[in-house]
């Protein structure tokens, strides 16, 4: 593929200001405490490309680039095209650049050889899932992917994103144990995919998954070819792949659409109290509409579970993009937004409670102290829709407490209210959405060429 190659690696990292750790990764996967998977990093601060090349070569190391976009003007470019085609929130593209299992150490890394002097496998990471749909584009070597065939986390949102417990781990390993099934298999509960130069794979977010380049010998047994079909060009060469991150945090989402909903009907109750001023040493209190943007995120995150399946609803991407328009326009696939939208508010109306909302308020307000990066987009992307002093004054009250009946029962009518304004003013609610989407784009795009013309990779004619 001409996007990139090997040889550009080199280039990137002695661009200047690159920094390891923020900007690079030199990883592989360890394992300790029992078999728990772990990333296992070069400790220094400062790696220069020599001491990467060599944990590379002689340590089984991969190499990781973070954020391409910023970095290559073809890459940049391809993300730009996504964007405008899937309507996602922003795209961003990993680099993975990983050894062939080849040990050229000379027995100095002290690791366990086949016969023909292969390790079974090198990883970069643990088992994991992303929050974000990944398009893994296969440019150089060969690499084996294993992907669940269910998800560990349905539609992941970023701030539920974690390390898989060893139990989920375990269990996307099992065999599959279906007496339906025409013959018993030993193998886990995933598929696995042999990538080659030019492959693309598609994983979404929620979905656990592992890579590895792997032995000839692995490669047979997985019905890769029996190792002369790969040979000396894929499986003697390390592998380097990108991943396209179709980021939908939770800004293009369901969730968020019914968030911009109440903002847009929520200037209408804004001067309905829930908290009142002087409890909390306030100007004005805390408004209903403040309570009902953290019942929205508890529904969408305690009711998506198995046997809870109602607030999966509220994970769902919003449809949008190019691609989107183009299957509308043609009669191909019918604008269902308006109906969605509608069942979701009613699904939370079915849900919410006091209760829920006051359990949300203490996540958000532990994340924060805690300064968890998932606090840039957590929850409430309307800009002033909820402020710090109401945030902390709900931590105080609300969190401690169930929330009467009537309360309750209060709640319930505001979200009889939201959905019947929406059934009238959905085109409003619908437009102030795309508006605040663009504009978040938009700022991303100028960020993103500013460091692409600090590393010298010009200027885009056309900016967005």
């Amino acid at each position: 593929l001409s996007l990139f190659s090997v040889d550009h690696v080199s280039d990137i990292l002695n661009q200047p200001g690159i920094s390891h750790k923020d900007d690079f990764l030199v990883v592989r996967k360890i394992v300790r405490n029992g078999g728990e998977e772990w990333n296992g990093q070069l400790p220094q601060e400062d790696v220069p490309l020599e001491l990467a090349r060599e944990a590379f070569e002689l340590g089984g190391f991969s190499i990781v680039i973070n954020a391409m976009q910023k970095r290559w003007r073809p890459i940049a470019n391809l993300i730009r095209q996504v964007r405008n085609e899937t309507g996602a929130n922003y795209v961003s593209v990993n680099l993975y650049l990983t050894p062939d299992t080849y040990d050229r150490s000379g027995g100095r890394a002290r690791v366990e050889t086949d016969t023909d002097g292969h390790v079974a496998r090198r990883n970069a990471f643990e088992y994991h899932w992303d929050w974000m749909d990944v398009v893994v584009l296969q440019i150089s070597g060969t690499k084996l992917w294993s992907v669940s065939r269910a998800p560990t986390e349905y539609l992941s949102p970023r701030d539920m994103k974690r390390k898989p417990t060893l139990e989920e781990v375990d269990l996307y390993l099992s065999p599959v144990n279906d007496s339906s099934a025409a013959k018993k298999t030993d193998r886990g509960r995933y598929d696995d995919f042999v990538l080659r130069p030019g492959d693309v794979l598609y994983i979404p977010r929620g979905y656990m998954h592992n890579a590895s380049t792997i032995s000839p010998a692995i490669a047979a047994k997985y019905g890769a070819g029996d190792g002369e079909e790969l040979g000396n060009d894929l499986l003697n060469g390390p592998s380097l792949h990108l991943t396209v991150g179709i980021e939908v945090e939770f800004k293009t989402t369901y969730e968020a659409l019914v968030h911009r909903a109440l903002a847009v009907w929520g200037k209408r109750i804004h001067d309905k109290i829930f908290i009142p001023a002087h409890v909390c040493d306030m100007e004005t209190g805390v408004s209903w509409q403040s309570l009902l943007h953290f019942a929205v995120g508890d529904i969408a995150r305690r009711k998506c579970t198995r046997g809870h399946e109602d607030g999966c609803t509220l994970r769902r991407s919003v449809p949008r993009g190019a691609i989107w328009e183009d299957r509308v326009a043609k009669g191909l696939r019918d604008d269902d937004r308006k109906g969605i939208l509608l069942t979701a508010i009613r699904i939370i109306q079915e849900h919410a409670l006091v209760a829920g909302a006051g359990h949300l308020v203490g996540l958000f307000v532990e994340e924060q102290k805690a300064g968890d990066e998932n606090e840039n987009g957590f929850y409430i992307p309307i800009e002033g829709a909820t402020n710090l002093d109401e945030i902390k004054c709900m931590a105080r009250i609300v969190r401690s407490r169930v929330g009467s009946m009537s309360e309750n029962l209060h709640m319930k009518d505001h979200w009889e209210e939201l959905h019947d304004f929406v059934d009238v003013h959905f085109e409003a609610v619908m437009m102030g959405f795309e508006a605040h989407l663009d504009a978040f784009w938009e700022s991303n795009i100028r960020d993103d060429e500013v460091d692409l013309v600090k590393v010298g990779q010009g200027r885009y004619s056309q900016m967005i």
